[in-house]
């Protein structure tokens, strides 16, 4: 990585006509808008140019010393997070240890920190070196249970809209497919790739209490565009949109949110005299029953799933727990066994009116697990 960090630094230096610290703000901001002229999209507060990824992305094409920018700073966040970030963390066992928080996340997952193992990379290609560092002891494979779409499946419990239950009920259905389908008034089997990416968008987009405005910057099309596609959504699966209302009314009323399990989330955001502070708050509501009893359910699993492994008597150990997936160190021999309990303790903790649908895979490193 600091051989690929030293060739993208000398070709970044010799567009620009001259040599300057990348990873100065001021220095970077002077090469792009003063000396090579590109165009200012985005301010900071203080009034001076931005140049955070959002405006690199956006002038990509602008100038080829932006794309090596950018992948300049996605090797430079790797090698100084994850590679000379880890390295002295690693054990006397061999092993780095993370710290879990049972109260520091207000949705009630757990987190993590000293080091943060919930964020390993996973989307690029670099990012799968990283998760290859990661192996199990010798003789044994990590096994990989994730919950499949965990909180559409709770919206659609919470929401009872039909549209949304039966769509998990078919065997092999796609979620973002059916949503697309019915969205754009297509037969399943003739939904393109693009129209299941909105879907798709939409779909968890509206789980966090997203606009037009922020669909719009995500697919980057119109506001327009994006606030018909909401529209079509919620006439689809208008009982999503009546509870996702009836959640913010309630949590106005009674000042908490709580889970499908009772447990409660106070926001006293919904009275403050701020309007911004209680438009958060109402985008806070929105999530919170939905992304609590997902954590909740999880943490139950959690519970069952390391009784049952012992109860079986089974050497393999529950390891990590990243949002919605279960990470486990088994055996060689007892992958089998270990997957087919996972599977059905996990898919059984909790009673929905739709089934909850356990995804697993198993590998010698974190790369290869994770397919």
């Amino acid at each position: 990585m600091r051989d690929q960090l030293a060739d993208l630094e000398r070709r970044i230096h010799t567009t620009a006509g001259e040599p300057f610290n990348i990873n100065s703000t001021g220095q970077l901001r002077e090469i792009l808008f003063d000396r090579l002229g590109l165009p200012v999209l985005k301010k900071t507060p203080k009034g001076a140019p931005s140049t955070d990824a959002s405006v690199l992305e956006k002038l990509a094409d602008a100038h080829p010393i932006v794309n090596d920018l950018l992948e300049y700073r996605e090797l430079e966040k790797l090698r100084s997070t994850y590679v000379d970030g880890y390295l002295p963390l690693v054990g006397g066992d061999g092993r780095i240890h993370t710290r879990f928080n049972q109260l520091a996340a207000t949705t009630g997952r757990l987190s993590s920190d000293r080091p943060n193992l919930q964020n390993i990379p996973v989307r690029s290609e670099r990012g799968k070196t990283i998760r290859q560092a990661f192996v199990p002891r010798a003789g044994w494979r990590f096994v990989i249970a994730d919950y499949s779409q965990i909180e559409l499946r709770v919206m659609a419990h919470l929401s009872q809209d039909p549209g949304l239950l039966e769509a998990f009920h078919g065997t092999e259905t796609d979620i973002h497919t059916e949503t697309a389908a019915r969205v754009f008034g297509l037969d399943p089997a003739n939904v393109t790739d693009e129209m299941r990416r909105r879907a798709k968008a939409i779909n968890f987009g509206l789980l966090y209490g997203m606009e037009a405005f922020g669909l719009a910057d995500r697919l980057q099309i119109s506001r327009e565009e994006a606030r018909d596609h909401i529209d079509a959504y919620f006439k689809q699966f208008p009982l999503v949109q009546e509870f996702l209302q009836g959640v913010v009314t309630e949590a106005r009323n009674r000042g908490y949110t709580q889970t499908m399990f009772g447990r409660r989330r106070y926001l006293p955001e919904l009275s403050s005299d701020n309007f911004r502070i209680r438009q958060m708050g109402e985008r806070m509501a929105l999530n919170a029953p939905v992304q609590g009893s997902a954590a909740d359910i999880i943490k139950k699993a959690m519970v069952d799933l390391d009784a049952g492994l012992r109860g079986a008597g089974l050497e393999a150990t529950l390891l990590l727990q990243i949002h919605d997936e279960l990470i486990l160190e088994a055996p060689e021999h007892e992958v089998p066994e270990a997957e087919t309990l996972t599977r059905s303790l996990m898919e059984g903790v909790a009673e929905l009116d739709v089934p909850l649908r356990v995804d697993l895979s198993s590998g010698t490193n974190l790369a290869d697990a994770k397919h």
